[in-house]
């Protein structure tokens, strides 16, 4: 005869199991919901990237004044399209990502200047202007992730532009001969995607990779760059010379930078507008970070999409005197995607 007692005990027992596996069933089965909603959003997104593209294969980017005036100017920018081009090589399997990443590769390949080197402005805008070393950096590092090799003269033009510390100068060339620059002082930005270049290469530039480190140790990041007025553009700029340049002389300040950016995400799970927020979870997967902030961030990033497809128009970076914001929604949309494409990927 069977005990009714032990039969009792093992349902109770049944039963607080389901109990004790159930927040780990809701919490799968989310993170499930999240994947599955980034492929679509990744796909939307592709849609509206290829829908803004200009005949020549660019974006175009928006400039206006940070003071308040809602006049904009719209110029034809090469890094709103070698940052598309970056983002867009981390969604491998899409046709229409193929597409629109040849194009914008034909485009940066057509602009570039004598000995491999890009100037802020492309043809489509008629203003002259020194080439520089962060065009140039990230150019290069996203030609390179769709398979064209660096020459051997980019890297030449590169080096020869740092000054007597040893820093990259954000222009390339003779100092005598900077054609309507506005600034002269060291963005550390611009240094960082130096650096990325540079480890594409395997070269390490060791006076660059201490001042950027003594950068986070002394939190000056945070105050924003030059260029840069958000420190999520630094952490983002950061992780991914660390994590796809190579650049391992900045391991020690990982920790800093993982902690300093799960320090400022809001409670709604981002860090203010859509390309910040893009950034900051970029920043937590170049460097490693799995857990709820990174959850809350995908969350937000995929509430925030519009029906167009896209996302928000956003500053991505600043005149270094005139009071002026430059952004794309190509370029903010294809950080999104990024961020929802390397979500995706993990294991």
């Amino acid at each position: 005869m069977r005990n009714p007692y032990f039969r009792r005990g093992m349902r109770r027992q049944l039963w607080i199991a389901i109990f004790l596996l159930s927040p780990i069933v809701d919490c799968r089965s989310s993170v499930e919901e999240s994947r599955i909603q980034a492929a679509f959003a990744i796909q939307n997104g592709l849609d509206f990237i290829a829908a803004s593209q200009t005949a020549p294969g660019g974006f175009i980017t928006d400039c206006w004044r940070s003071d308040g005036a809602e006049q904009r100017t719209q110029v034809d920018a090469i890094f709103s399209a070698a940052q598309v081009l970056y983002s867009l090589s981390f969604v491998p399997d899409s046709a229409s990502a193929h597409g629109t990443e040849e194009r914008a590769a034909g485009y940066l390949l057509t602009q570039q200047r004598f000995g491999g080197v890009w100037a802020y402005y492309g043809q489509g805008t008629e203003i002259d202007i020194s080439p520089d070393v962060d065009d140039t950096s990230v150019s290069w590092a996203a030609l390179q992730r769709a398979g064209a090799t660096i020459p051997p003269a980019a890297f030449d033009a590169v080096r020869a532009s740092r000054n007597e510390r040893g820093l990259f100068n954000t222009w390339i060339g003779d100092p005598a001969k900077w054609t309507n620059i506005d600034s002269r002082d060291i963005d550390t930005v611009v240094n960082l995607n130096a650096l990325l270049l540079f480890g594409l290469a395997h070269e390490k530039i060791d006076n660059v990779c201490k001042f950027e480190l003594d950068q986070v140790e002394s939190d000056a990041f945070r105050r924003g760059t030059v260029y840069y007025s958000s420190p999520l553009m630094f952490a983002h700029a950061f992780s991914r010379a660390f994590r796809e340049g190579n650049v391992d002389c900045l391991r020690n300040a990982v920790p800093k930078i993982r902690d300093t950016v799960l320090s400022l995400q809001n409670k709604d799970g981002s860090w203010g507008n859509d390309l910040e927020t893009a950034f900051g979870a970029l920043t937590l997967l170049n460097l490693g970070y799995r857990g709820a902030a990174l959850e809350r961030a995908i969350k937000i990033i995929l509430a925030r999409q519009s029906s167009d497809g896209g996302w928000a128009l956003a500053p991505a970076y600043r005149g270094a005197v005139a009071p002026l914001n430059y952004g794309s929604r190509a370029v903010t949309t294809a950080v999104c995607i990024e961020a929802l494409a390397k979500y995706r990927a993990q294991k």
